[in-house]
């Protein structure tokens, strides 16, 4: 496994354009909702039903079928063309094309139904597929079909970070904008997106039919022809109020009125958005597809929240893949949902009484993935195995020799928000090894995930119990034990660590299937594979590394953007 795949194993009721309903439609899927049918497999001996969980990340889109106790029976990973800026060279721009998430899903389903596991099972005809991704998005779909599709706009796209000044200062200032989202709105928001829209590409509004905001999104319309997201994506775009609804006075203040018709309905993460049309499932080559519910379930940051088994307040998890995060589920409070910081996001909650809490870096593995790539030539093949970066990281020592990594290979947006910050290894000497080179990685990339923890937090660490890891990066045999050390923290490592995206999204859909009635059910949904236990004078000896890490980016921020001028 090459390391790219390695680190990515990563409320109201509407279809289609939201001034028309199709009423025969809306009908069907009423008597869909009341009564959940379970579909099984021409003779099947099996009594256990499944549901086919789709995750659509950055490198690839993941399927995978999951039993009602939780067993993962099966999957399958296609990947994607890697995002890139965009070919018009607008700086801190990312970009990637919507229709590969389209052909990866068909590819990885194809896959996942019909290897020897789900058919020996018996179960490879599911009860519900569930949908996730990734969220924060600007997918513009056009009135003509046979219009040339813009590609994506990641949410790591930071492009509009003049655009968000302009925004804040519309909105009133910084403060009048918390005080509406919950949450600072920088360039990689959608009121920044869509002004820079407005101000650099004037013919996007007028092509557009439609926004989506997120890969799952746009892989429910394939299947559904519903147009919509769910609040725990809507609310990672800046657009929507305290209660997770679409801000329109803030949208209109800030110029962006024309933009609301062309906004997706916000849709309900536990009961079906529709059923695979029959066209979607001939085209998915398996046509008994037809007429499956579908659920389009909470953003990936939700999705692995309750696959992680944090969805539920005093549960926290850190997620390795090629962006990184920490997070957890909170009370609905006022002080839980108004958050001032950088990168720190307040996310909608299946559970109304609650909300998510994320602290996210915008690269973690990412950076490990791209060392991989190009610190070292061999001729077997372009790139190493993770398990060789393991290995070789292991020959380092805490500290690398005094050698310090920056991870912002894309900027960073957390516990500030920097597009033009770019990664530095800082105390290179003649001395420096090649595992100093990779576990100074692997250290300087949980030295950001604990910038956004202590920034996202107002309470000690301690009284939140082990931090669940998850994620490609948890596969390493090392890397949690760095994180258990800096983090002065208990690290678990779950048997299904790079599944729980997927393993959220079906959580969600058995809840509306009745096999469980808790966000924290039992059987193999959470088994816990490997725990990890702080060393005490390891993490002496991060506390001051961690410190000199803080220090470095303020040293370098004019130098970075000095630099910047240089890039293309």
């Amino acid at each position: 496994m090459d390391a790219v795949r390695y680190m990515n194993w990563e409320w109201k009721f509407q279809v289609g354009n939201a001034q028309e309903v199709d009423r025969s439609l809306a009908s069907r899927r009423t008597k869909m909702l009341s009564k959940p049918t379970r579909v099984r497999a021409q003779g099947s001996q099996n009594s256990e039903g499944s549901v086919l969980a789709i995750d659509v990340g950055t490198g690839g889109t993941k399927a995978a079928l999951i039993s009602s106790s939780g067993c993962l029976v099966s999957s399958a990973f296609a990947s994607h063309q890697p995002p890139a800026p965009s070919p018009m060279g607008w700086q801190a721009s990312m970009e990637q094309d919507q229709e590969g998430w389209w052909l990866a899903a068909k590819m990885a389903i194809k896959d996942c139904l019909s290897n020897n596991s789900s058919r020996n099972f018996g179960i490879w005809l599911p009860d519900a597929i569930a949908l996730t991704g990734q969220m924060q998005d600007v997918i513009l779909l056009p009135k003509e079909p046979a219009s040339q599709k813009r590609n994506a706009i990641l949410y790591s796209d930071a492009r509009g970070f003049v655009e968000a000044e302009e925004i804040a200062e519309l909105a009133g200032g910084s403060s009048s904008l918390v005080s509406t989202t919950g949450q600072l709105q920088g360039g990689t928001s959608l009121l920044a997106k869509l002004r820079w829209l407005d101000k650099h590409d004037m013919s996007a509004a007028a092509e557009c039919k439609n926004i989506l905001f997120g890969g799952h999104d746009y892989i429910a319309w394939k299947l559904t022809g519903a147009l919509v997201t769910d609040a725990t994506t809507a609310s990672t775009t800046g657009l929507t109020d305290l209660s997770f609804q679409y801000a329109e006075s803030l949208i209109k203040t800030v110029n962006l009125g024309h933009w609301l018709e062309m906004l997706p309905h916000i849709a309900p993460v536990d009961i079906p958005c529709g059923e695979v049309s029959e066209a979607a499932a001939i085209e998915l080559g398996f046509p008994l597809l037809k007429a499956i519910p579908v659920l389009h379930c909470c953003g990936d940051a939700g999705a692995c929240s309750l696959g992680a088994g944090a969805g539920i307040p005093g549960s926290m998890y850190g997620y390795l893949g090629t962006s990184g995060w920490v997070a957890g589920s909170f009370l609905r409070s006022p002080e839980n949902v108004m958050r001032s910081v950088p990168g720190v996001f307040t996310l909608a909650h299946p559970d109304s009484t609650l909300v998510f809490r994320t602290g996210s870096i915008m690269t973690a593995g990412g950076n490990l993935a791209w060392a991989a790539s190009n610190l070292v030539y061999t001729s077997r093949r372009d790139i190493l195995l993770m398990k060789e970066v393991d290995k070789l990281a292991r020959l380092a020592q805490t500290g690398c020799g005094g050698l310090l990594y920056l991870p912002f290979l894309t900027g960073e947006r957390c516990p500030f928000e920097d597009p033009i910050a770019r990664a530095a290894f800082i105390g290179i000497s003649s001395d420096t090894t090649l595992p100093e080179m990779f576990r100074s990685i692997m250290e300087g990339v949980t030295f950001a995930m604990r910038s956004a923890r202590d920034v996202m937090l107002d309470k000690p660490w301690a009284d939140t119990g082990p931090l669940r890891l998850v994620g490609g990066g948890a596969s390493s045999p090392l890397w949690p034990q760095i994180i258990a050390n800096v983090f002065r923290q208990t690290v678990e490592v779950l048997e299904d660590s790079q599944d729980v995206g997927v393993k959220g999204a079906a959580l969600l859909a058995g809840k509306w299937l009745g096999w469980h009635s808790t966000f924290s059910p039992g059987g193999d949904w959470l088994k816990v594979q490997r725990t990890y236990y702080p060393s005490h004078e390891d993490s002496l000896a991060f506390d001051s590394l961690f410190a000199t890490y803080k220090e470095a980016y303020h040293s370098l921020k004019n130098i970075f953007e000095k630099l910047s001028r240089y890039r293309k």
